[in-house]
């Protein structure tokens, strides 16, 4: 496994420390000697830093409100902008990642507006970082690249290395692993000239994952050794626990786990001292498949499980993945076919759609292992009852043949009778995926197509524009994504109502954590027995996506539930919120609430929207199956 905590500091590596002391003793000395000016808030800042370094947080935390407080009382923008990245490498630490994104957001608008190019560089790398952990690597690219072309625009005399380390990171995201050693060096040299022991370690750290990545193990733990060794000489705690992990896993991956096991453990301890749930869940994750490779399955199945708890104190969605498909292959490794299952489809709830394939497969493999368990099981009692029951099953065997006899001719007739509707309807299925593929799909490959032929225009004039690359990439998303909604419908594995209500999870958990929004799911357990066929499958899915995207966008809600029941042969879903609701006597001008009202129709469902300002908004479905 290899892990990239080492992102998590790397942009306080650059030194704007000024005339003012920098070890941490020093500092707090300087302090209480010096008058409260612009000096005093510079010791303030890199204070905070050392003290973050040392994992005491609230320390740093009470220094940025002493930073912020002190650059509005003497007017000082870049103390504004000190408290601001204080603050987010604190939150960065403590998985709070859409909250360090605010902060370093906001820290862009002062250094944009009133502050040099090199400030301007370092929280454009702070924004991509913070879209690194989220996930987002079209907008880490984006950011970076930014922040590259700036600095090396500027003929800045001291290069900022981190937008550089994190292009790395995105191409090796992309298995780029080339391009990325190009990266990852030029950010190493660049660290290495400003003798920034801690850019220095974070740079050794990517190079040795990309090498990782490559295969080459010998070169990747060459890179882990020289990393560990500056982060120890730069003091650098949180660093650190991602070099002894990858230390102790290369060890144990070049076949010699004993060496590897005193860096695994000396980095559980780090991870405790320190505080960091993201770090003790990588530290209880590595050392479970550890002991697990080991065959000790006791001390495997304690760390993987505390590493698993941990999922609910950590923002990032990667972390929690590993940590639950860990411990599914784990109990898939001991023939525990159904907690397996269990934490597989509770992988997938988490993971859109694009990241699922792999993760589908292994669910579809525990799944029919699981229930080939079940059905063994079931054959045993089922030959123990008919041990007990021969007498009686030879008594009706006469009358069951005739019976069937009688129900096959039946069925035949009904069958000869029935068959020019079934293919009438299949016909009909055929006719909406084609509508929906020119519809959906053909005007988005077109703009893709002639947004390409702009782009291949401006660069014979040298008149190349990024956004328009930007739009391409968009649309191609676009493009996947409703090629997956209409895969996902004509796929007949599909038809169980689990499935729908993975997908419709899938699809709103990020959207509506992106807007901190609190929500919950309550789905009857009369709905895991039916069935819902693939011609009103897609509308369904398609009414409640709208529904949820309009919550999300328009209800400024704090809270959000997705309800679904089975009555009386009759789906009912429904999304509620609290926010603040909308008239709706007043014709929307937005095509939504007309789309989902036509789809309803089209497949006979009863669709219902209930609203009054600042009392919220509910949008109900019904449909007989």
């Amino acid at each position: 496994m290899k892990k990239i905590i080492c992102l998590i500091l790397c942009l306080l590596t650059i030194d704007i420390f000024g005339e003012v002391p920098k070890s941490l003793d020093s500092l707090e000395k300087y302090i209480k000697t010096m008058p409260k000016d612009s000096n005093m808030i510079l010791a303030w800042k890199n204070t905070a830093f050392l003290y973050i370094n040392n994992a005491q947080y609230q320390r740093a935390d009470s220094l940025a409100n002493l930073v912020e407080n002190l650059a509005q009382k003497i007017n000082y923008p870049k103390g504004i902008y000190y408290s601001l990245i204080i603050r987010g490498s604190i939150a960065t630490i403590n998985s709070e990642i859409e909250k360090s994104l605010n902060l370093y957001l906001k820290s862009n608008e002062i250094a944009e507006k009133s502050l040099s190019k090199d400030f301007i560089v370092t929280s454009l790398s702070d924004i991509a970082l913070a879209y690194r952990n989220l996930g987002n690597k079209d907008k880490t690219m984006q950011y970076a690249l930014k922040a590259i072309e700036i600095q090396e625009k500027a003929n800045l005399k001291k290069l900022n290395e981190s937008p550089y380390g994190l292009v790395a990171s995105v191409l090796k995201g992309y298995k780029k692993l080339p391009e990325a050693i190009k990266y990852a060096t030029k950010a190493l040299e660049i660290s290495t000239k400003n003798k920034n022991l801690k850019g220095m370690g974070i740079q050794e750290n990517r190079l040795g994952n990309i090498y990782d990545d490559m295969d080459s193990l010998h070169k990747a733990l060459s890179h882990y050794l020289k990393g560990l060794d500056y982060a120890r000489k730069a003091n650098y705690l949180l660093l650190q626990t991602d070099l002894l992990v990858n230390v102790g896993r290369t060890y144990s991956n070049l076949g010699n786990p004993k060496k590897g096991e005193p860096y695994l453990l000396e980095n559980e301890q780090l991870c405790i001292k320190l505080k960091s749930p993201v770090g003790l869940q990588t530290a209880y994750g590595v050392l479970g498949e550890y002991y697990w490779e080991l065959k000790d399955l006791s001390n495997a199945k304690k760390y993987l499980n505390e590493a698993y708890k941990l999922n609910s104190e950590v923002d990032n969605i990667s972390e929690k993945i590993y940590s639950t498909e860990i411990l599914a292959n784990y109990y898939a490794d001991i023939n525990d076919y159904k907690n397996a299952f269990k934490l597989i489809q509770e992988s997938n709830v988490l993971k859109d759609s694009s990241a699922k394939i792999e993760s589908e497969e292994l669910s579809r493999d525990l799944l029919t292992k699981y229930e080939t368990e079940k059905k063994e099981t079931q054959i045993k009692l089922l030959n123990e009852e008919t041990k007990n029951a021969n007498f009686q099953k030879n008594a009706y065997l006469i009358g069951g043949l005739f019976t069937i006899i009688l129900a096959g001719f039946i069925v035949f007739s009904l069958q000869n009778r029935n068959k020019l509707k079934y293919f009438e309807a299949q016909q009909n299925l055929r006719n909406r995926i084609a509508a929906d593929l020119h519809d959906e799909i053909g005007s988005t490959l077109s703009s893709i197509s002639i947004l390409s032929e702009i782009v291949a225009f401006q660069q014979k004039k040298k008149e190349y524009k990024p956004e328009i690359m930007l739009q391409v990439s968009n649309d191609a998303r676009d493009v996947i994504d409703k090629m997956d909604d209409i895969i996902w419908t004509i796929n007949p594995e599909n038809d169980d109502f689990y499935n729908l209500e993975t997908r419709i999870k899938s699809f709103s958990i990020p959207l509506f954590e992106s807007k901190d929004i609190d929500f919950k799911f309550d789905f009857s357990p009369e709905l895991e027995t039916i069935k819902i066929d693939m011609g009103k499958r897609r509308d369904i899915y398609l009414i409640l996506k709208e529904a949820i995207n309009n919550l999300v966008k328009y209800s400024q809600c704090k809270n959000a539930t997705i309800k679904g029941s089975f009555v009386d042969n009759k789906l009912i879903i429904s999304t509620i919120d609290d926010g603040i609701g909308f008239e709706t006597n007043i014709e929307s001008l937005r095509n939504g609430q007309k789309n989902m009202s036509v789809r309803a129709s089209k497949i006979g469902a009863d669709f219902k929207i209930e609203s009054k300002i600042g009392h919220g908004t509910t949008v109900n479905l019904e449909i007989i199956l």
